[in-house]
C-alpha cells in the first residue's frame, strides 16, 4: 500500500516530464515516417540539398557551392545540416531532410520551456501542443529549409534572456539564426528587444562583443574573397531588393499576411488568441509576446516581396498567447485538474494533426517527370547535362521586368532539384538557338527537353528516357530519332 502510494506520488510529481517526453517522442516518430518518400520540391529543398551534397564533394565548410559555382545568398548553416544527413544516409531526399524533424522537436521543447515562464507547466504543454497543430509549422518540419532554424534561434534567444543566461549564450543563439538565415536571422534581436532593453549596459556590451566574435570572421572572409560577388546576392538582393521591390512575380497585396493568418489559422484560433492578448494587457505582464507578434508582422507587411512562410516566426508567440488564454483562468484545484486533462487533449490533437500532415497511409509518391528523366540520365555517369528549360519558363524569363529580377532569378532553370537528382553539372538554357548550338557541337551530349520542344532538335539523337512532358536524350553518331 505504501509502495503504491509512493509510486502514485512519484508519477504525479513527474507528470509534466512524462507528458512532455511522451509527446515529443511520439511527434518525432510521426515526423520521421516516410521522410524520404516525397521527392525534393522546388525551389528551396532542391537548392539546399545540393548545397549539402556539394559540401561533401568540395570539403569546403565555409563557402557553399551550387551546381559547381559559389552560392553566396546565405551562410553555410543549412549546407552543414543537409550535408550531415547525406553523410549518414546518402544523397537522397531522406538524407537531405534527416535532421529537420529534430530541429522542429527542439523548437517544441523550447516553446514548452517558454510556456512554463508564463505561469505553469500546463501553459508549456498547451503552447507546444498548439504550435504542433498549426499547418504552417507542420509543413516546415519535414522539408529542408532555413525557417525552422530561425525559429530555434528566436525561441532560444527569448528563453535565455528570460532565464538570465550569460551573454555568450544569447550571442550563440542569435548567431545560429544568422548562420542559417543570413541577415534575416537578426530578427531574433528585433523580437527580443523588449527583454534586451532591460539588461545592463555591461551585459549588452558583452553580448555585442561575443556576437561580433562569432559572426564577423565568416562575413569578412566571404567579402575579402568574393567582394561584390558576395555583397550583391547576400545583402543588396536578398535583403534590400526583397524589402523594396516585388521581385519574381510576387505581386501580393499589402494585407497578404493578414489574409493568410485568417485562412491558415481560422477564426477560432484567432479569437482564442485575442482573449490571450486581452489577458496580457489586463495583467500587464509578458507583454514581450505582443511585440513578438507585431514586429515581424509589421516588417514583413511593409516589405514588398511576400511569401507565406515568412510569417512563421510569429507562430510560437501565437501558441504561447493561446496558452495564456486557456490556462490563466485555472486558479482552483479543480480547474487545474480539468486544465491538465485539456492539455493532454491538445497534445493528442497535435499528434492527430501531425499524422494527417505526414499522410501515414501514403507510402509511395510518384516523382515529377523532370526528376524521372534526370535520375535516368544520371545512371550514364556523364556530365554536363544540357537542359532547355520548358516554354513556360522561357516565357517567364521574357516577361519578368529587370526591376523585378535578382541575379539568381533564372540561375536555377525553374527546376533546381534536377541538379541534385542528376548528381553532376547541369547547364540551363533559356535561348533555344544557344541550346541547339551547344547540343550540336558537343560530343555525345546528354540533353533534357520538354516534349513540345522535340521538333526544335535537328541533330540525330537517342531517347534515353521518355515521360509525358520531358525527354532525356543523347546525341550520337549512330543514334536514331
Amino acid at each position: 500500500m505504501i509502495k503504491s502510494l509512493r509510486l502514485s506520488l512519484k508519477i504525479k510529481n513527474n507528470l509534466p516530464s512524462i507528458l512532455l517526453g511522451a509527446f515529443l517522442l511520439a511527434i518525432a516518430c510521426l515526423l520521421y515516417i516516410n521522410l524520404g518518400r516525397d521527392a525534393l520540391f522546388d525551389w528551396d529543398e532542391g537548392i539546399y540539398a545540393e548545397l549539402g551534397r556539394q559540401l561533401l564533394l568540395t570539403k569546403n565548410i565555409l563557402i557553399t557551392f551550387w551546381n559547381g559555382a559559389p552560392w553566396l545568398e546565405k551562410p553555410p548553416g543549412i549546407a552543414w545540416l543537409s550535408a550531415l544527413g547525406i553523410f549518414f544516409v546518402g544523397p537522397s531526399a531522406l538524407g537531405a531532410r534527416l535532421f529537420m524533424p529534430l530541429v522542429a522537436v527542439y523548437v517544441l521543447y523550447i516553446v514548452y520551456r517558454l510556456g512554463t515562464h508564463l505561469g505553469s507547466w500546463r501553459h508549456g504543454l498547451i503552447a507546444a501542443g498548439v504550435l504542433a497543430s498549426l499547418n504552417l509549422f507542420l509543413g516546415r518540419t519535414r522539408a529542408v529549409n532555413t525557417d525552422m532554424a530561425l525559429l530555434a534561434s528566436i525561441t532560444t534567444t527569448i528563453l535565455f534572456l528570460l532565464e538570465n543566461r550569460p551573454a555568450w549564450w544569447v550571442a550563440l543563439s542569435i548567431f545560429g539564426g544568422v548562420w542559417f538565415k543570413g541577415i534575416a536571422g537578426l530578427l531574433s534581436v528585433i523580437i527580443a528587444l523588449p527583454l534586451l532593453i532591460k539588461k545592463s549596459p555591461k551585459y549588452l556590451s558583452l553580448l555585442t562583443l561575443y556576437f561580433s566574435l562569432v559572426i564577423i570572421p565568416w562575413h569578412l572572409f566571404a567579402y575579402l574573397r568574393y567582394g561584390k560577388e558576395f555583397l550583391t546576392p547576400y545583402f543588396f538582393e536578398q535583403v534590400l531588393r526583397r524589402a523594396t521591390a516585388q521581385i519574381e512575380f510576387h505581386f501580393e497585396t499589402r494585407w497578404y499576411y493578414f489574409n493568410y493568418l485568417y485562412e491558415n489559422l481560422g477564426i477560432g484560433i484567432l479569437l482564442v488568441a485575442s482573449i490571450g492578448v486581452l489577458s496580457l494587457l489586463l495583467h500587464r505582464k509578458n507583454l514581450y509576446l505582443l511585440w513578438w507578434v507585431l514586429s515581424p508582422l509589421v516588417i514583413f507587411t511593409l516589405a514588398k516581396t511576400r511569401l507565406f512562410w515568412y510569417i512563421l516566426p510569429i507562430y510560437p508567440a501565437i501558441a504561447l498567447i493561446i496558452s495564456v488564454a486557456i490556462a490563466d483562468f485555472a486558479t482552483t484545484k479543480v480547474a487545474k485538474n480539468i486544465l491538465t486533462i485539456l492539455s493532454i487533449g491538445i497534445l493528442a490533437q497535435a499528434l492527430l494533426a501531425a499524422g494527417k500532415s505526414v499522410e501515414i497511409s501514403k507510402t509511395v509518391a510518384p516523382r515529377s517527370d523532370r526528376l524521372v528523366v534526370a535520375s535516368a540520365l544520371a545512371k550514364l555517369n556523364q556530365s554536363p547535362l544540357l537542359v532547355l528549360v520548358p516554354p513556360s519558363e522561357r516565357l517567364s524569363e521574357a516577361l519578368l521586368p529587370e526591376v523585378a529580377r535578382l541575379s539568381s532569378s533564372f540561375r536555377y532553370g525553374g527546376m533546381p532539384s534536377v541538379v541534385y537528382y542528376f548528381g553532376h553539372q547541369v547547364v540551363f538554357y533559356y535561348n533555344v538557338d544557344t541550346f541547339i548550338n551547344s547540343f550540336d557541337t558537343a560530343v555525345s551530349p546528354l540533353g533534357m527537353i520538354a516534349v513540345e520542344d522535340q521538333k526544335l532538335i535537328t541533330s540525330s539523337y537517342s531517347i534515353i528516357e521518355q515521360t509525358p512532358t520531358y525527354l532525356g536524350i543523347q546525341k550520337g553518331v549512330y543514334a536514331l530519332r
